[in-house]
Formats: C-alpha cells, sequence, structure tokens
C-alpha cells in the first residue's frame, strides 16, 4: 500500500467538513488514493495542527475555507492568514482553496498572498467539481472553478492589496476599539493610525464618511 496522503480540512462548518470527508472517502475507493485527514473548525485549532504536523508529518493537501472566525489573540483574522502561515511551514503542500466569496477584489487578493493550487466557490462546485479538483491538484495541474476564472480574467481592482497593518485596523474598528486603544494591538502611534484610516478610506472611495462606512465598505468587499 502506497503512504497515505496527509490532508487537511479547515472549515467551521462540520456539514462541510463531513462532505469533504465523503469526497475524500470516494477517492480512496475509486481512485486508488489513500488518505490521513485531519480537521479544524477554527483559526486556534488549525494553528495547532499545522503547528505540529511540522514537527512531524507535513501536510500533502490542505482544503482551507477562508471565512473563519479570528484567533482567540487576533493575530490571525481569517482563512488567508492560514494560508500565508501554510505557505511559510510547508514548502510542497498543495492548497485548494473553497469559499463562499465571489468578490473579485478578495479573490485577486487571496491568489496575490497564497496562489492556491486549487480554488472552489461553494455553491457552484459539486460533488464532480471536487474529485476532479483532488485529483487534478495532486498530479500538479491547477484547479479553478468558473466563477474564479471569470472573476481573475475582469481583473477589476488588482491595482492595490492591503497589508497585515491595514486589515489589523479594520478588524479592531469593526470590533469597536477605540482609537486612544488602538496602539496596544496595533504597533503604530496614534498619528499612524490615523494616517492609515485616511488612506483606507481613500482606497475604498468613502473619504468623507465615518469609520461605519469605511467597515461596511470593507465587509462588502469581503476584506472582513
Amino acid at each position: 500500500m502506497s503512504k497515505p496522503l496527509h490532508v487537511l480540512i479547515i472549515d467551521d462548518h462540520l456539514a462541510i467538513i463531513e462532505y469533504y470527508e465523503r469526497i475524500f472517502s470516494y477517492l480512496s475507493t475509486n481512485a486508488n488514493f489513500v488518505f490521513e485527514i485531519d480537521t479544524a473548525t477554527n483559526c486556534d485549532a488549525a494553528m495547532l495542527k499545522l503547528k505540529n504536523a511540522f514537527k512531524t508529518n507535513p501536510y500533502d493537501l490542505i482544503f482551507l475555507d477562508i471565512s473563519l472566525p479570528p484567533s482567540k489573540d487576533g493575530t490571525i483574522l481569517s482563512g488567508e492568514d492560514l494560508g500565508k502561515v501554510i505557505r511559510q511551514l510547508f514548502n510542497s503542500t498543495k492548497i485548494v482553496v473553497s469559499t463562499h466569496l465571489n468578490n473579485n477584489y478578495r479573490i485577486n487578493n487571496i491568489f496575490n498572498n497564497i496562489n492556491p493550487e486549487g480554488f472552489l466557490i461553494k455553491g457552484e462546485a459539486g460533488f464532480n467539481h471536487f474529485t476532479e479538483a483532488i485529483k487534478m491538484v495532486l498530479n500538479d495541474t491547477p484547479y479553478y472553478t468558473k466563477t474564479v476564472l471569470e472573476l481573475l480574467r475582469k481583473n477589476v481592482m488588482n491595482d492595490f492589496n492591503l497589508d497585515e497593518k491595514d486589515r489589523q485596523l479594520l478588524y479592531e474598528l469593526s470590533k469597536g476599539t477605540k482609537m486612544k486603544d488602538l496602539p496596544k494591538t496595533i504597533n503604530l502611534s496614534i498619528g499612524g493610525i490615523e494616517r492609515r484610516k485616511r488612506l483606507l478610506k481613500q482606497t475604498f472611495n468613502v473619504s468623507k464618511k465615518s469609520d461605519l462606512v469605511l467597515i461596511k465598505t470593507a465587509q462588502e468587499y469581503g476584506v472582513l
């Protein structure tokens, strides 16, 4: 028997995890694959799995949801941040992003930060899409669903990207963190934070609007 492929499924919905497990079971029976499956339902659990695997048995394939609740310490804000950690820890691990997000800006940002080998939009991807994606990615061929390819072709808003401090600032603002308390979590002065906020409002074309409008617009673009 060939060595099992080490797989991690990261998704905060147990029903979706069970669905993926059925797909891997089908491939084990019908496509001569052998899988060893781990699962995680939040950023903290995923980070623990990644650190343990780094020391013992690196992952061959990771199914990654993007819309995950932030880690308890606020350092990992979403699956996108987890994807960056995966790229840092594992040189040969293949990542398949599976998400409900279909916003062009967010998809471009995910490609810029993670460059996943597979990218599927939940809702348009059925059983056959997932099985085909796994087989192709494991054979070193990228797999993207139709919507992802169309959005990439449009290439809208690909001329800017938010860095980690920008996203951390948006996250803290969305939590209602007061300005005087922001330097405690963001390594910037009050003046630096104010400048960042002004630039973010310019970026999202809400320069004369309130912080609430900035947050709402960021959410619409899938940044929060």
